[in-house]
C-alpha cells in the first residue's frame, strides 16, 4: 500500500541530462528537504506493537507483485545507449566529520575521485553523501539505507532519470574503468537487487558473510521502496543486537528468513567481480595491461570492484585483532596501487599516462599533442641529472664530465650548480632561462642548432634531498636520466659538518683552502673573511677560545675538541627531532613524509637552505627517504645508483665511469681515459678529486659506532628499495657497491635487524654533551614551529 511504480524502466523525459552528476547537484536543496520529511514519513520510531518478529511486519508477496509488474510508460531511447548511461547513479558516502589522520582524508579523496572518474567515463549521475539522516538509528553502516532510501522516492530531483543506484562504500575502488553494468540483462531477469554472495551461506545458513552489502545494485522501484524500509525497521527492531556485520548481516537475514519475498527479484552475481577483496588483488595489476598478471579464484579478468575493508585507513589503526599496524600500512599500499591502475586508465583519455603502480607521477603518452608539444619544447634540456648526494663525489664528477671525457657530454656553463629544480627563486625563472644555462642568454625554448646531438646534463647535489626538486624534475623532464651518487652515509654526514664547520670558523677563506683554520693568523683576518654578521660572530668566538698564546694563530687541539663538541651537539638535537617524526609516522602512513614533518617544504627559500646547509646532516643521510622519493616520480630504469668511493681511486674509477657510460647510452671508446688519471685542481692525491677537505679532528669511534647503529635501519630501508626496484641486480653486487647497507648471508645489517620499508628507527642516544639543549621538539608542534619561523 502507498507505494507508486513498479520495476519498469523511467517514464519518457525523467532521464537525467548529460553530466548527470551536474544535475544531482542541482538538486540538492530539493533533496534536504526530502531527506527530513523521509525521516519522519519513512523511520518513525517503533510502538511496542510493531517489535515483533521481521517477517509479520513485511507486506505479503501479493501486496507487492503487482506494483512490480506494472509498466510505466516509456521508450527505449529514453533508457538506452552508454551501456546504461545515465540510466545508473553512483551513490557513496562519507562519514560526517575529518578522519583521523591526514593520511585518512587523502585517501578517502583518491577514492571519491575514482568513483567521479568511472561516472563521468560512462555518463552515470553521483550523489556523494556526507550527512547521517536518521543517527538515533541508520548511524554507521546503516546509514546508506537511508541514503538509498532517501533518493529511491518517487518524488527524488535529485536522482534524475536514473532507474538503476549503485550503492559503493568509500573504501572501495573501481579497477576496471571499461566495465558497463549489464542493466538490460538484469532488468530481462526481473533481478532488481544485484550484489556479490554465495547461496548456500545466504539462503540455507543465514551466514552474515554471504552477501557483501559494499556494492550493490537496487533497480529504483516498489519492490526496492519495501526491501529498504523492511531493513529500516529492522534497524530498530529487538533483533538488531543479535545481527552482525551490520547492515549485511541485516539484508541476509531478509534473504534468509523471508526468500518468498526477496529471493526471486535478488541476483548473487557471481560472472564477474563485483566486489573483489583486496588481498586476492594485491600486486596482481600491471599498468596499461587489461588482465591479471596470474589469475585470481580461477580467472584473469580485471574485477571491476575491489573492497578495502577492514584497513581503517581513514582512523589511522586498527582496533580489530586480526589487523595490524603493518596490515593497514599494505593496504594502502595495495590500495595506492589500484588506484593509480585505475586512474591510468581514465588519464589515458587525456594522453597521460602513470610511470608505476603505487607512485603519483605522470607523464604525456606517446602520441599525444601533449607529448609532441613537451618534446618539441625541451629537445634541447638537459638528457640527465647527477642529483647528489652533497659530499658524495658530485663535484668530482662534475669535473671529470666537463674536462672532456667524452666529447658528446655537455654541462652547463658557469658555476657548477644550478640548483634550478631545488631552489624557489631559480625554478620560477622558468625553463627559458634554464636552458639558457647552455645556450646562453636569448636561448629559445626548443632550438638549439647545431647541438642536438649533445648529450646535456647537470650536477646539482641539492636536488636529491630538497623538497620538491624530483617533483619539478620530472615535470620538466620526464624522460631524464637521474644519477645518484651514495655514500657511507655516517661519512657523508661528518664530511658535511666539516664543510659547514669550516664556513663557521674561517669565511670566505674556506673557498681557497682545503685547510682554511690553518690559515688564520689575527684576529683581524678573522674580520677580513667574514661573509655576514651571525658567521662572524661565532668565528670570533672560537678565535677568543683557541688562539695560540702568541695570538697568531688557533691551536689545533682546540679546534678539534670544538669540532668534535659542535658535531655531536647539533646531531644529537637532529636525530631527537626526527625520533619523534618517525614516530608520529608509524602512527600516520603517507602522505605525511619526514620531510614534511620536519617542516621543510613550508620554509622560504633562505630558511630552507639554512636548514639542510647546517641543521640537516642526519636528514640528508637517510638516502632511502630522498630515493624513494625519485622512484615515486621516475621509473627505476630511469635511475642509476653508484657508489661514491670508487671514483676516488684509480683502480675502480674507470669501471664506474664505464656504468655511467652505458647508462647515458655513449660510446665508451670515445671516452678519454687520461681525465680519469689527472689530478685536478684541488687534488692531493694526483687523482681528480675535487673539495676535499682537511679534517681538523677525527670524531671519537663511539662517536661514529653510536651514528651508524642509529642510521642502521635506515641503510637497510634503502637495501630493501635497491633490490627491490632492480637499482642493484643483487645482493652479492649490494655487498661489493655499498657494504654498509648490505648484509651479510644469513646475519643482520652491520649489527641491526633490517627494518621494513617505512618503519621507524630504533632511537640511539648520543654521548652526553656539555652544552645545554634546546627543549625537546614534538610532531605536534614541527610545523607550527616553522611556521612561526617563516612568518
Amino acid at each position: 500500500g502507498g507505494l507508486l511504480d513498479g520495476c519498469s524502466r523511467p517514464a519518457q523525459g525523467s532521464e537525467m541530462t548529460m553530466c548527470g552528476a551536474r544535475r544531482s547537484l542541482c538538486g540538492l536543496m530539493s533533496l534536504t528537504i526530502l531527506l527530513h520529511v523521509a525521516q519522519i514519513v519513512l523511520y518513525p520510531p517503533l510502538d511496542a506493537a510493531s517489535q515483533r518478529s521481521v517477517r509479520q511486519s513485511q507486506p505479503p508477496a501479493t501486496a507487492i507483485e503487482p506494483a512490480i509488474l506494472r509498466p510505466l510508460a516509456t521508450t527505449a531511447a529514453a533508457v538506452r545507449g552508454g551501456g546504461g548511461g545515465e540510466r545508473l547513479m553512483i551513490v557513496t558516502a562519507t562519514q560526517p566529520g575529518p578522519c583521523t589522520t591526514r593520511r585518512g582524508d587523502h585517501v578517502l579523496s583518491l577514492a571519491l575521485k575514482n568513483k567521479w572518474q568511472f561516472a563521468t567515463m560512462h555518463g552515470h549521475g553521483m550523489w556523494l553523501s556526507s550527512e547521517l539522516l536518521s543517527p538515533w538509528d541508520l548511524a554507521g553502516q546503516w546509514n546508506k539505507v537511508a541514503v538509498l532510501a532517501a533518493l529511491m522516492q518517487p518524488a527524488s530531483e535529485a536522482r534524475g532519470g536514473a532507474s538503476w543506484l549503485l550503492w559503493a562504500d568509500d573504501d572501495v575502488l573501481f579497477s576496471d574503468m571499461s566495465f558497463r553494468f549489464p542493466l538490460d540483462q538484469y532488468e530481462a531477469q526481473e533481478a532488481w537487487l544485484v550484489l556479490w554472495g554465495d547461496e548456500r551461506m545466504t539462503y540455507e545458513l543465514g551466514d552474515s558473510e554471504g552477501v557483501n552489502t559494499g556494492t550493490m545494485l537496487l533497480r529504483v522501484c516498489d519492490w526496492s521502496r519495501a526491501l529498504l524500509e523492511a531493513m529500516t525497521r529492522l534497524a530498530s527492531s529487538s533483533l538488531r543486537p543479535v545481527l552482525t556485520n551490520h547492515d549485511q548481516g541485516g539484508l541476509v537475514h531478509l534473504l534468509h528468513t523471508a526468500p518468498e519475498l526477496w529471493r526471486r527479484h535478488t541476483r548473487l552475481e557471481r560472472d564477474y567481480t563485483m566486489n573483489g577483496h583486496w588481498p586476492s588483488y594485491t600486486g596482481a595489476f600491471t599498468l596499461g595491461v587489461a588482465t591479471l598478471r596470474s589469475p585470481v579464484w580461477g580467472s584473469s579478468a580485471l574485477p571491476v570492484i575491489v573492497h578495502y575493508s577492514g584497513c581503517q585507513m581513514c582512523r589511522g589503526h586498527s582496533f580489530n585483532g586480526t589487523w595490524t599496524d603493518r596490515g593497514v600500512a599494505e593496504c594502502v599500499a595495495a590500495f595506492t596501487a589500484n588506484y593509480i591502475f585505475a586512474d591510468d586508465q581514465s588519464l589515458r583519455r587525456l594522453g597521460l599516462r602513470h610511470t608505476r603502480l603505487g607512485m603519483p607521477g605522470v607523464r604525456p603518452a606517446e602520441g599525444s599533442p601533449l607529448f609532441a608539444r613537451h618534446a618539441e619544447l625541451t629537445r634541447c634540456m638537459p638528457r640527465f641529472l647527477v642529483v647528489g648526494t652533497q659530499k658524495g663525489g658530485t663535484s668530482t664528477l662534475h669535473y671529470v664530465l666537463r674536462s672532456g671525457w667524452h666529447p658528446r657530454v655537455a654541462l652547463n656553463k658557469g658555476e657548477k650548480e644550478v640548483h634550478h629544480f631545488s631552489l624557489d627563486d631559480n625554478h620560477a625563472m622558468g625553463p627559458a632561462r634554464y636552458q639558457a644555462r647552455w645556450d646562453g642568454e636569448g636561448a629559445q625554448l626548443g632550438t638549439c642548432p647545431g647541438r642536438e646531438d649533445k648529450v646535456r646534463g647537470e650536477v646539482s647535489a641539492t636536488y636529491l634531498d630538497y623538497p620538491r626538486a624530483a617533483e619539478r624534475a620530472f615535470a620538466l623532464l620526464p624522460f631524464a636520466k637521474v644519477v645518484l651518487l651514495l655514500r657511507e652515509p655516517a661519512a657523508r654526514l661528518v664530511s658535511s659538518f666539516n664543510m659547514r664547520w669550516q664556513v663557521e670558523v674561517c669565511g670566505k677563506l674556506t673557498w681557497t683552502r682545503r685547510d682554511c683554520f690553518k690559515g688564520l693568523s689575527s684576529r683581524e683576518q678573522v674580520k677580513e673573511h667574514a661573509v655576514g654578521p651571525f658567521q662572524l660572530a661565532a668565528a670570533l668566538k672560537v678565535w677568543a677560545r683557541c688562539q695560540t698564546p702568541g695570538g697568531d694563530g688557533l691551536d689545533a687541539s682546540c679546534l678539534g675538541a670544538d669540532f668534535v663538541e659542535k658535531l655531536a651537539n647539533r646531531t644529537r638535537r637532529e636525530r631527537r627531532e626526527i625520533d619523534v617524526c618517525l614516530a608520529a609516522l608509524e602512527a600516520d602512513a603517507p602522505p605525511l613524509s619526514l620531510g614534511r614533518c620536519l617542516g621543510l617544504p613550508i620554509l622560504s627559500q633562505r630558511k630552507l637552505y639554512k636548514r639542510m646547509e647546517d641543521g640537516a646532516y642526519v636528514y640528508r643521510s637517510m638516502y632511502a627517504e630522498h630515493v624513494a622519493v625519485w622512484l615515486s616520480y621516475f621509473p627505476p630504469e630511469q635511475l642509476l645508483v653508484l657508489p661514491s668511493e670508487p671514483l676516488f681511486e684509480r683502480a675502480t674509477v674507470e669501471a664506474q665511469m664505464s656504468r655511467l657510460a652505458a647508462f647515458l647510452g655513449l660510446d665508451y671508446k670515445e671516452t678519454n681515459q687520461e681525465v680519469l688519471f689527472s689530478a685536478s685542481p684541488a687534488s692531493v692525491t694526483g687523482a681528480p678529486h675535487e673539495n676535499g677537505r682537511e679534517y681538523v679532528a677525527t670524531p671519537p669511534p663511539e662517536m661514529l659506532a653510536d651514528l651508524r647503529a642509529w642510521l642502521c635501519p635506515h641503510n637497510a630501508r634503502l637495501a630493501g628499495l635497491l633490490l627491490a626496484n632492480g637499482l642493484v641486480p643483487s645482493a652479492s653486487d649490494l655487498s661489493a657497491d655499498l657494504p654498509w647497507a648490505a648484509a651479510p648471508p644469513g646475519g643482520p645489517t652491520i649489527g641491526c635487524e633490517p627494518a621494513p620499508a617505512g618503519a621507524a628507527a630504533p632511537s640511539t642516544r648520543a654521548p652526553p654533551v656539555t652544552t645545554a639543549q634546546p627543549p625537546l621538539p614534538t610532531a605536534a608542534n614541527a610545523e607550527a614551529r616553522h611556521a612561526r619561523d617563516e612568518g
